[in-house]
């Protein structure tokens, strides 16, 4: 069973590389594809600066946002499960991504999210409000590949997209707490990083709408 990981950069020279040495000493882990997203910063010069027989490197000169850089990588690989990880995440070890793998590796669920070990405040709104719309997770190729064209699928549509296709169609999705794993909140990484969480906000809760409504 082959296993690849996606990993989509935009501006992420701070972290990416803990992040992807993590993934490519994980042995579950067989291909690693990443898509620098048109970084402006260094992030494409450590990237290159990695070796690893593991990885490939996708560079766009021309931002496409979240969505449209993990379908740029899919159609890039033929493999049996996608593991989607982001480059921005503090102290992720490979304990994480076996907490995610497992349960599709041992064909228990469908797919796998991992939920990060955010404060208090931050988890239970993410939790109660915005359920599995942040996170890594493992799905399977062909599933993906079903929902790729979804108009919705674009920008911060993703994850929203495989959440609302799997519960039409009854699939069963795996849960994780993700113990002391952190992610940098764009208002710390950007100047304009505020302004990009609300937009990023604003879109999730209206496909979220959206999708209720076409119910």
């Amino acid at each position: 069973m082959k296993i690849t990981a996606v990993v989509p950069v935009f501006n992420e020279e701070k972290t990416l590389i803990n992040v992807l040495d993590v993934i490519n000493k994980a042995e579950l882990i067989n291909e690693i594809i990443v898509v620098d997203d048109a970084s402006s910063d260094n992030s494409r010069k450590k990237i290159n600066s990695i070796k690893s027989n593991k990885l490939t490197i996708i560079s766009l000169k021309k931002n496409l946002g979240k969505s449209d850089a993990v379908k740029v990588a899919v159609k890039s690989t033929k493999t049996d499960i996608l593991f989607f990880c982001d480059a921005d995440l503090i102290n992720l070890r490979e304990e994480h991504i076996n907490q995610i793998l497992r349960p599709l590796k041992d064909g228990i669920v469908l797919m796998s999210v991992g939920l990060r070990d955010y404060g208090l405040i931050i988890n239970f709104f993410y939790k109660n409000f915005l359920p599995l719309i942040a996170g890594e997770r493992a799905i399977p190729y062909s599933i993906f590949m079903e929902t790729m064209n979804n108009p919705l699928m674009k920008d911060y549509g993703l994850e929203v997209v495989l959440n609302d296709y799997c519960k039409k169609n009854n699939i069963s999705i795996c849960k994780n707490i993700m113990k002391d794993l952190k992610q940098t909140v764009k208002p710390k990484k950007w100047k304009n990083g505020a302004y990009l969480l609300a937009k990023e906000m604003f879109q999730i809760f209206s496909l979220i709408l959206m999708l209720k409504v076409k119910k």
